[in-house]
């Protein structure tokens, strides 16, 4: 609601919504000062010197007892209350902006806070059913239909239970009394089952998918060495319900982004048989007169949907292996991929096809390092990996930036960092990596040319060591790099 009002073309409709900016942070900028350049709260006070006004903060002293700490997100709470604020939890995060950045990040966000979560509040109803729904992947999702409860002025009537194991510790049966919430004030959760004891769980489970009426069979898959998780799947790889939901990732804004093919649009395509795999899509125009002549559709709805497919054409290297919708594999591990094989498809399937070791880059592990495997196995799933890349266009660009200067002992070379960087972020070094004509490597191999090393270095310091790969510290790389 506040993105449509602040796009709103009238600045008076804008105005009269009641629309108010609070920053919390300064992304970057305000850095005149030498002290407002290095901290977090300085730059804020800033904000209200040039007429905003940031959100509430408190600076406690660093050895502060945690009574204190518990009487600041005491009084942060009621003052939250008493501006009209709802909020569902108080964020901690230093105040040193160097070395927040030197905390690095993940794919969704910085690593230099914590956020204080609050209890949320509980409410009574009563638990009628499961309804089963099943996902693109095959696993039945399980979702509560209890009666309505109102939090926060909306009426909740549903929630997830996540799977088998989740609905057994509950010992959920119809007709128990369960308290809900909404987590973090948004997401509707079964805490608690306030009638336990009558549990039977083979009454709960069907034996059928909803969907195609297949058998169903429960999964297990191990959390840790003291716990299993038990899912409930559908093996039918024709399952009309999976399908869908496969084609609605393929067509999503992470994936190949096509604009106007909705879950509903989609699924009369499918019905009429026009969408029996992926290429299809891109086939649609054979369609033309009889899309045209559906309800809801036109010439001019026609054209735009065919106008959004055009332009899916040319995609990059990680939309269209998260299009491919392999296990596991998102924006992060794309993104991953995409640097260890320079944005090339086919260097990506040749090392598939060597058997290439996906637990040497980051966060990849051996459930990950198995579903790429097990995936290009598939026959159908190489024809649909080969086929399309005839409709697309890849844009073939290395992920490192354009070099500044090529006359230098970096130019071409694979670099790899391990280690806590004193300087640099790991994003900054990757950036001066690229910036010397150079690869950012995310694993040492026979292809390593350079590993830089910072504090507590682990294993990839003793592979390099092995593989003979020259090892540098941070400051002989910076002297070699502004010695070129």
């Amino acid at each position: 609601m506040a993105a449509g009002a602040v796009r709103n073309h009238d600045s008076k409709a804008c105005a009269g919504r009641g629309v108010v900016f609070t920053p919390f942070g300064i992304l970057e900028g305000l850095d005149e000062d030498k002290k407002t350049r290095v901290s977090k709260h300085l730059k804020l006070r800033e904000l209200e010197r040039l007429g905003f006004s940031p959100c509430r903060f408190v600076i406690p002293d660093k050895n502060a007892p945690e009574q204190i700490i518990s009487n600041i997100i005491s009084n942060l709470q009621k003052i939250a209350e008493s501006d009209g604020l709802p909020i569902d939890g108080i964020v901690v995060t230093y105040d040193d902006i160097p070395f927040s950045l030197a905390q690095g990040r993940t794919g969704h966000h910085y690593k230099d806070g914590l956020a204080y979560k609050f209890q949320d509040d509980l409410y009574e109803t009563v638990f009628r059913s499961i309804e089963w729904q099943p996902s693109r992947t095959g696993e039945l999702s399980p979702v509560a239909l209890f009666d309505t409860v109102e939090i926060d002025g909306c009426e909740i009537t549903r929630a997830s239970l996540h799977n088998l194991t989740f609905i057994r510790e509950l010992e959920l049966i119809p007709g128990c009394r369960i308290l809900i919430s909404k987590r973090n004030m948004i997401i509707p959760h079964v805490e608690e089952n306030m009638d336990r004891g009558s549990y039977n769980g083979f009454s709960i489970i069907p034996g059928v998918c909803p969907c195609c009426e297949e058998p169903t069979r429960v999964q297990e898959s191990r959390k840790d060495k003291d716990r299993v998780i038990q899912t409930l799947r559908c093996d039918n790889q024709t399952c009309a319900s999976q399908n869908l939901r496969k084609f609605v990732h393929f067509v999503g804004k992470k994936a190949m982004d096509i604009e106007g093919l909705s879950e509903a649009t989609l699924e009369k395509f499918i019905d009429k048989g026009w969408l029996k795999d992926f290429t299809d899509i891109y086939c649609l125009d054979q369609h033309e007169a009889e899309i045209i002549r559906m309800e809801g559709f036109g010439e001019k709805s026609w054209r735009r949907l065919w106008g959004a497919i055009q332009r899916s054409r040319s995609t990059t290297f990680e939309r269209y292996v998260i299009a491919m919708d392999i296990s596991m594999i998102g924006r992060t591990a794309s993104r991953e991929l995409g640097r260890e094989f320079n944005r090339s498809l086919e260097a990506f399937e040749a090392a598939v096809n060597g058997g290439f070791d996906f637990t040497q880059l980051n966060d990849f592990g051996a459930t990950l390092h198995n579903n790429i495997h097990q995936w290009f196995k598939k026959e159908e799933n190489l024809y649909l990996w080969k086929e399309l890349q005839n409709m697309v266009n890849i844009e073939n660009k290395n992920i490192s930036t354009a070099p500044e200067n090529t006359e230098n002992p970096f130019a071409g070379k694979t670099i790899v960092v391990t280690g806590k960087l004193e300087y640099f972020t790991r994003d900054t070094i990757n950036a001066k990596i690229g910036s010397l004509g150079a690869i950012a490597g995310s694993a040492v191999s026979k292809n390593t040319d350079y590993l830089i090393c910072g504090a507590k270095a682990g294993g990839k310091l003793d592979k390099a060591r092995t593989l003979g790969v020259t090892v540098l510290t941070e400051q002989e790389f910076l002297s070699m790099a502004e010695s070129a």
